[in-house]
């Protein structure tokens, strides 16, 4: 996959790790990253990470059929948030990649053949595609690693440290 592929952030987990890793001003001025305006309006707030920056990302809002949609889905799927699903119409229906923290939207977009990324396929893709250094990648890894507050499994970090090390060390 590359970095370029339109991506809809659907929670404020990816938001706050990318903000925690210090690179979440190299996410957000990607010409390819959205926010819902529900999530934008309803769930971010200063404990999400710098709103200077979190307002610099691309709004899109969705259409009354996507709404009626989210609520008959809703319906059937309970234990999926309004905010989850809309998010998930609006990836499903324009192609977008889902960037989310939660379990359950991974599973049932997955399900459906939307594509989700998380806060260390971001930090890979970023490095991967130039937009931050190996250096930068491996010191985003280390913040997220060292704070209290990362729902990220240290082993899964470790894992992408050491990977990263490894491109450090050809260069």
């Amino acid at each position: 996959m590359n970095i370029t592929t339109k991506i809809i952030i659907t929670d404020t987990n990816i938001i706050t790790d990318l903000n925690n890793a210090g690179i979440l001003d190299k996410f957000v001025c990607l010409e390819n990253v959205y926010i819902n305006d529900m999530v934008k309006n309803d769930e971010i707030n200063f404990s999400t990470g710098d709103v200077s920056i979190i307002n610099k990302l691309k709004v899109l809002g969705a259409s009354s059929e996507q709404v009626m949609e989210m609520y008959e889905i809703c319906k059937e799927n309970k234990k999926l948030s309004n905010y989850d699903v809309i998010n998930y119409i609006i990836a499903r229906d324009n192609n977008y990649i889902l960037a989310t923290g939660d379990n359950r939207l991974k599973a049932f977009s997955e399900q459906n053949g939307i594509e989700v990324i998380r806060t260390l396929k971001i930090i890979r893709l970023m490095k991967e595609n130039n937009i931050i250094s190996v250096k930068k990648a491996v010191e985003a890894c280390i913040l997220l690693k060292n704070d209290s507050c990362t729902r990220i499994p240290i082993d899964d970090i470790n894992d992408l440290i050491k990977e990263l090390e490894r491109d450090l060390s050809v260069c």
